[in-house]
């Protein structure tokens, strides 16, 4: 017996537009750091019509539905920085902006088991709402921020466990294609981080290059600008001291490294 499919979903055009330009927000789309930000998994909104996907509002605040502590964590580093910054509103579990569409979550089924009953049976007109309120918004942000960017940097969240295996990584650093960008980011957050009793991983709790990464590899290496996603561990993000530890670790990488290759472009923090 398939499961049932979900309840169809009609939206005017007024409607529609309104949602889009809900859907993503630009920090400082004007200054000249060499850096665009990315916080594809930021929001945990689901647009009012498909009435959080039938699940309860505490499932929306769990790390299926959002990268905890990433918000925060993109504006701090995009006002330090003085970095553009795209920030997704809407929850991945309405769809996954850094999924291709083919994946199997591109719009989850699940949470670990338990069923999203608004994405068990999403009919085409369904999906292509979503890409118009969701997708298109985002895509648009993000390819018109990254002009004239010297890299990209994507940042998100993970969970400390996994599968019942605790993950010993304090903040990761993935990237898929080697470059000098890349190198000296990953040897200057783990510098900084051992400094402050942090552990960063390399290509670790992921390793991008055996993932699914759709963000960078669109607006990044497929023209031909440096990229890297940075994850936190979110426990880390949850706690005050802990946060002002984790950016500061993050910040002044950052900070290093745009003097380090683009002085002309640096900010002081």
């Amino acid at each position: 017996m398939s499961a049932p499919r979900s309840p169809e979903i009609h939206l005017d055009p007024a409607k529609a537009a309104a949602l889009a330009a809900d859907a993503v927000e630009c920090l400082l789309p004007e200054a000249m750091s060499p850096y665009l930000l990315i916080a594809e998994h930021a929001g945990n909104q689901v647009p009012a019509p498909w009435r959080n996907l039938g699940l309860a509002a505490p499932y929306l605040a769990t790390h299926f539905a959002v990268d905890l502590g990433i918000d925060a964590l993109t504006r701090r580093l995009s006002q330090r920085l003085q970095a553009p910054a795209v920030v997704a509103h809407y929850s991945r579990l309405f769809l996954d902006y850094n999924r291709p569409v083919e994946e199997w979550d591109h719009m989850r089924p699940d949470l670990g088991g338990i069923p999203v009953p608004g994405n068990l049976d999403v009919s085409e007109n369904d999906r292509k709402l979503r890409r118009q309120v969701g997708w298109e918004p985002l895509e648009h942000a993000i390819a018109d921020g990254a002009r004239g960017r010297k890299a990209l940097v994507s940042i998100h969240s993970f969970t400390p466990v996994m599968g019942g295996v605790r993950r010993n990584v304090d903040i990761g650093v993935l990237w898929r294609e080697p470059s000098p960008f890349v190198s000296a980011i990953l040897q200057t957050v783990q510098s900084r981080g051992h400094a402050a009793g942090l552990i960063v991983g390399d290509n670790a709790p992921y390793d991008w290059r055996q993932a699914i990464g759709y963000t960078l590899n669109r607006h990044g290496l497929q023209q031909d600008l440096p990229s890297v996603y940075l994850e936190v561990r979110n426990d880390l993000l949850t706690e005050p001291d802990h946060f002002e530890h984790v950016s500061r670790v993050l910040e002044d990488s950052l900070s290093e490294m745009a003097k380090t290759l683009w002085p002309e472009r640096a900010v002081a923090v």
